[in-house]
């Protein structure tokens, strides 16, 4: 592949750094467009990350962004940065296909809430990227940045791996099931799920309304915290969202700790570890040495993972259900396979299903009190191989349940070369002193293994 003995834009600079380019007048954004155009033209015939790029609309946003500059008026925090969209994800003038053939020749008309934002913000929407079907099933057909054998995983694989390939910035998908976070584990890259109701949904395919969260794709927890600052926000079309403070997202990442964290490493009852993997935690846990500690998780928490699917069943079975009516026919065995076991969940099993979400909350908060954020997995180890559409989704449904923030974090790779991702676990509204930790724990460990060398 291309990206991988020439370095793309993205590959070369970091995403503050072009910004300040591009805000200052240093670079234009049309030619940053222009050439992250013709990188995606020679990487992405084997890459298969998009499902749409307009190269026409690109380039005339990017035209009317180096004339608004010139104008002497203020830019916005992300002046001329290329973002792509995952395709649950409504813009106007651009397909949405939600993963499925159902959907192929549907065209927006209207952007969503964060297409909205990211255009308000000054951002260059590059183009919709794949998903799996529905979001749900069915791995798309795009190929891992780096590797020929191995898949960047299900759902927004498509984003992470045009974001690992240096083809965007950052990007955002919807977050249901790790569905953001387990392909930026797998590529290598950094992503967020916020605290519940932190981002608009509005315009984004709904799967599972209790659970559903805006995921957030960058390379560097830094692009994340940019990127959320300019999402987090009421909105009176999506009544999860709520009013809130500023979030200072990006000031507070890049801030000093005021005391060294304390980390928390979880032991999971139900995790069945790669040795690599584990080896990998054991050693972060020596490194941190007096600041981290170890929790065994009850096994309570493993009866939580048996709400959380009944209750992605019952709620997929009920926002899909207008593809079953469409063309039950047109949706892979497996999809059809889930909608149906959906469709036989009771009431009364749905409404003690959600009853477990205030339990366990209360449990991980309990946790959380001790601790500035816990460490788990991301994944049972690096990407899955071609072929092998499994992913265990064990390592994110409980957050996702519970609603909390969660980073993924590139900290280690395999002997093979291959990206193996961490979870760093906060509690609920805590993404900015998260953020903090993160970076805190990220330079901790790369000081580390410097001085190993």
């Amino acid at each position: 592949m291309a990206s991988e003995t020439v370095p793309t834009l993205f590959q070369s600079i970091a995403t503050l750094e072009l910004l300040r380019n591009l805000q200052a007048g240093g670079q234009k954004v049309r030619e940053i467009c222009e050439l992250v155009l013709r990188e995606a033209g020679e990487v992405e015939p084997k890459l298969q990350a998009f499902t749409s790029i307009e190269p026409k609309l690109v380039l005339e946003a990017a035209q009317a962004l180096d004339v608004f500059r010139l104008s002497g008026r203020s830019v916005g925090p992300l002046h001329g940065l290329p973002i792509v969209l995952s395709d649950l994800i409504e813009t106007q003038q651009q397909p949405t296909t939600n993963g499925t053939k159902l959907d192929a020749a549907k065209q927006g008309f209207k952007d969503s809430a964060v297409a909205e934002r990211l255009k308000a913000s000054g951002a260059v929407l590059l183009g919709k990227t794949r998903v799996s079907e529905l979001g749900v099933v069915t791995p798309p057909e795009t190929m891992h940045p780096t590797s020929a054998e191995h898949r960047p995983g299900n759902s927004a694989s498509g984003a992470a791996a045009a974001i690992a390939a240096g083809l965007a910035s950052m990007g955002v998908g919807l977050e249901s099931c790790g569905s953001v976070l387990r392909p930026a584990a797998y590529c290598g890259i950094y992503g967020m799920q916020p605290s519940y109701g932190s981002i608009s949904r509005r315009g984004i395919l709904p799967l599972v309304p209790t659970l559903d969260t805006v995921g957030l794709l960058g390379r560097s927890l830094a692009d994340l915290a940019l990127l959320g600052d300019v999402l987090y926000g009421y909105d009176d079309q999506d009544s999860s969202t709520r009013l809130n403070t500023p979030t200072r997202l990006l000031e507070t990442c890049l801030s000093n700790v005021p005391v060294k964290p304390t980390i928390a490493f979880l032991e999971l009852p139900f995790a069945q570890l790669d040795e690599e993997t584990e080896a990998a935690l054991v050693e972060l846990e020596e490194v941190l040495g007096d600041q981290a500690f170890r929790v065994v998780l009850p096994p309570l928490f493993e009866e939580g993972l048996a709400a959380h699917d009944l209750i992605v069943k019952a709620e997929l079975s009920r926002t899909l259900r207008h593809y079953w009516n469409r063309g039950k026919e047109r949706l892979s065995e497996a999809l059809q396979h889930i909608l149906a076991d959906g469709a036989e969940v009771r009431a009364n099993e749905y409404l003690e299903a959600l009853d477990w979400i205030k339990v366990l909350r209360s449990g991980l908060e309990e946790i959380l009190q001790r601790c500035d954020a816990f460490v788990v997995p991301a994944t049972l180890g690096t990407a899955p191989c071609r072929g092998n559409s499994e992913e265990s989704t064990h390592f994110q449904d409980l957050w996702n349940l519970c609603g909390i923030p969660v980073l993924s974090m590139p900290l280690f790779q395999s002997t093979s070369g291959m990206p193996l991702g961490v979870q760093l676990v906060g509690p609920p509204a805590g993404e900015a002193r998260l953020l903090r930790t993160a970076r805190w724990l990220e330079t901790t460990a790369r000081d580390q293994s410097s001085s190993g060398e």
